[in-house]
């Protein structure tokens, strides 16, 4: 999970617009789970890049250099 290292990782920026009731629901879901809305979204980037082999995008982006 992010954070649970010790060494410092570089993080990029990421603007995108939500409908007004899908942030409020984000917000009051992270509220009464104590979690930030940033950890959450974290998760959820993270899960669907593991569920769509994002590894193997790294590998074809790695040959091409």
């Amino acid at each position: 999970p992010f954070g649970s290292s010790s060494a410092w990782l570089v993080m990029k920026r990421v603007t995108f617009e939500l409908s007004d009731e899908l942030h409020k629901k984000l917000k009051l879901l992270c509220y009464t789970e104590s979690v930030s809305i940033g950890h959450i979204l974290r998760e959820c980037v993270a899960d669907f890049c593991n569920k769509h082999d994002a590894h193997l995008i790294e590998l074809i982006d790695k040959r091409a250099r």
